[in-house]
């Protein structure tokens, strides 16, 4: 009998508020935020739709961060709960080891390029803020020589799970590797990198159950070959490969930040040879330049994805098998300007701006436009203003030619 009383969204949203409470009564002394939003008149806008934690638009939201450091332990726990969901963003315990060795389990996004602005940019390649976090557990470490302190490596590993959906019977598993070489020297920081993402196991209606056995994940781990299927010309690989070259360039003064980076995609040898082109993620950021503020400018290109077929013949983030592609919950898990779906060659001219005047109003703005084909200009402005522990805001998002989506937000700090 309970059932029917546990789907009532009135109900879940009620007990989401009293177990924050129940949490804010017995946590003393964790620091915590509460957020309300509202959204008089709601126009899925675009900026309003993605790179938002795949939270979807409501007229009322609730919001509750905490963040909780012990000496080699730290607990996040982050949720949202609106009239029609109850929605656990980035989450996760994340406790030393040893040495420089970390494990990382729960909801969370990635351990790699960290010289990102997620807040500015139009989302990271492989995995932005644009769907939710992916339960995962992962292990993150560095090194760095003795004989060059100049010169360290950062690498991690990670084991992720899908949902099951329409077309997933079983869940996929997401399989997460990356290892970078960074240079150090007085003001400056060069990085390269070498991402890669594997989906695999799981099954489908249409093609039934796939090779998920520990034996399977080592041929994951190398992109191994997977059976020969009749009608084809080669085996390829199992599972759904991709993954990025990243590369930054920083430099750092008393109160200025530089960054330059490059992100380029892959999603089979092809790519990994630069078969693609220049297809990628460019950017630039600069802090501080102008006091109190960040601009960046980021220019997306997909256009080489299918040049030269058969060679060069991809869709990114789109599989024949993994039919709902590189997503989550319905938004890809990369950049939003890539569709999951059918993924149209573009390129995107995206520019981001913020403040970070203390005791003063605070701003973003977010402006960004296809510049290959007709398309209007998409934009989000948010004004922010702290009053004591009160945080008081406006939000503006729409396009040019169309309607636009206002809101109003208040945050608490403890």
């Amino acid at each position: 009998m309970l059932s029917p009383l546990i789907k009532n969204t009135n109900f879940r949203y009620y007990t989401f508020v009293l177990v924050i409470l129940f949490m804010k009564l017995h946590s003393q002394d964790i620091n915590s935020q509460y957020s309300l939003e509202l959204n008089p008149g709601i126009s899925n806008q675009w900026w309003s739709q993605y790179n938002n934690y795949g939270r979807e638009l409501s007229e009322i939201g609730l919001t509750y961060k905490t963040n909780y450091k012990m000496k080699n332990v730290n607990l996040r726990l982050n949720i949202f709960a609106s009239k029609n969901q109850i929605h656990i963003g980035e989450s996760y315990i994340k406790s030393k080891l040893f040495s420089n060795t970390y494990l990382r389990a729960g909801k969370y996004y990635k351990d790699f390029s960290k010289y990102l602005n997620d807040d500015l940019s139009s989302g990271s390649l492989l995995i932005s803020n644009n769907a939710e976090p992916m339960p995962k557990v992962g292990l993150l470490s560095s090194y760095k020589f003795k004989k060059n302190q100049n010169i360290n490596f950062n690498f991690g590993i990670s084991h992720g799970l899908f949902s099951t959906s329409q077309a997933y019977e079983t869940a996929p598993m997401l399989h997460e590797k990356f290892i970078y070489l960074n240079y150090v020297k007085n003001k400056n920081e060069l990085s390269v990198g070498l991402v890669h993402e594997a989906i695999w196991g799981g099954s489908t209606k249409e093609y039934g159950k796939f090779p998920n056995s520990f034996k399977d994940f080592f041929k994951i781990f190398i992109s191994s070959d997977g059976p020969f299927v009749e009608g084809s010309d080669h085996a390829n690989a199992l599972g759904n490969h991709l993954g990025i070259w990243d590369f930054s360039y920083q430099k750092k003064t008393i109160d200025k930040v530089f960054k330059l980076y490059y992100q380029h995609f892959f999603e089979d040898t092809s790519g990994l040879r630069f078969a693609n082109k220049s297809d990628g993620l460019w950017g630039v950021e600069l802090s501080n330049y102008i006091k109190n503020t960040n601009i960046l400018i980021e220019y997306l290109n997909t256009t080489n994805q299918d040049r030269d077929p058969p060679y060069v013949n991809d869709n990114y983030y789109n599989h024949y098998e993994y039919i709902e592609g590189w997503s989550y919950k319905g938004y890809s898990i990369g950049n939003p300007f890539i569709d999951f779906n059918d993924s149209n060659p573009s390129k995107v001219l995206h520019i981001g701006i913020s403040s970070f005047k203390k005791n003063k109003y605070d701003y973003q703005f977010l402006l960004s436009r296809k510049i290959n084909t007709s398309d209007s200009i998409k934009y989000k402005l948010s004004v922010d203003k702290i009053i004591n522990h009160y945080l008081v805001g406006i939000v503006i998002s729409g396009n040019e030619k169309g309607s636009k989506n206002i809101g109003i937000k208040f945050s608490y700090n403890l």
